[in-house]
């Protein structure tokens, strides 16, 4: 059975190494990253792979992701492909689903933490296709709601070389869990990421096709998400494309917005569409 816990405090008398405390405050004054967060949990506990998940109306959808390497030990973008076989086909499945509407509607001050092995895993697909595949092991889930209804995950992921988490592990993990929300949090509202991102995207789709219809609809799918903060993986991922496809589109409705003497690249993008 997947362990399950609910804090809103660090356990007393418990420290972070100074690495831990400098990379938390790292996180907490700039828009959100997932390799930032990642940074900051490998000081206490080491993890391969960390996903960044928002859930927008039950629905869950990958932020961004980060690991160890760059992109894996292949080359590849791990978290987005799996995070794209896990959306189509097992986010059902998954306990961290009932986890995430308990949390919606629970004080922002808590963090509920999830905590499921691979062979705890309901459907044998999510484990041949996800864990079995990349040789993960287990994953460790931190969910909160910085605002009533929008719940952020912070999910961890080892694999074989790193083996299960241990329990002093585990305890350091929880002891990080409160801190590591309130960093997340501060992050989310230094970036002036919008709770309903659907909405947003919606909005400044919208406003692309007004100005600049030339721009075919996938075009402007790729591009009203980049003026709203995701990343290529996460555009890939949400769009089940390949993120080779979503630079291709970005490279194409660039070169249009340029010619247009429309902002071209992500920053003024996100100025001009907010």
């Amino acid at each position: 059975m997947p362990a399950i816990w609910s804090l809103d405090a660090p356990a007393p008398g418990q420290a972070l190494n100074p690495a831990a405390v400098s990379a938390l405050i790292d996180c907490a004054s700039a828009p959100p990253s997932a390799a930032r967060l990642l940074r900051a949990i490998d000081a206490v506990v080491p993890v391969e792979y960390l996903s960044l998940v928002h859930f927008q109306r039950d629905t869950p959808e990958l932020v961004e992701g980060s690991s160890r390497l760059a992109h894996g030990p292949s080359g590849r973008d791990v978290v987005a492909e799996c995070f794209a076989i896990y959306r189509r086909s097992y986010w059902r499945s998954d306990s961290v689903m009932r986890l995430a509407d308990r949390v919606a509607q629970r004080p922002a001050r808590e963090v509920a933490v999830l905590h499921c092995r691979a062979d705890e895993l309901p459907v044998a697909g999510w484990r041949n296709e996800i864990y079995k595949r990349e040789r993960l092991t287990e994953r460790f889930t931190l969910l909160h709601a910085p605002t009533p209804g929008a719940v952020q995950a912070i999910h961890l992921y080892r694999d074989e070389r790193q083996g299960l988490f241990q329990p002093d592990e585990i305890e350091r993990l929880l002891g990080l869990a409160p801190l590591l929300r309130q960093a997340h949090q501060a992050a989310l509202a230094a970036g002036g990421v919008a709770a309903d991102r659907v909405a947003q995207i919606a909005q400044a789709r919208q406003k692309l096709r007004r100005l600049l219809p030339t721009l075919s609809p996938r075009e402007a799918e790729v591009v009203s998400r980049i003026a709203c903060g995701l990343g290529a993986d996460g555009i890939a991922a949400e769009l089940d494309v390949a993120p080779s496809t979503v630079l291709t589109l970005r490279k194409r409705a660039y070169a249009k917005l340029a010619e247009a003497g429309l902002p071209a690249d992500r920053l003024r993008l996100a100025r001009w569409i907010g």
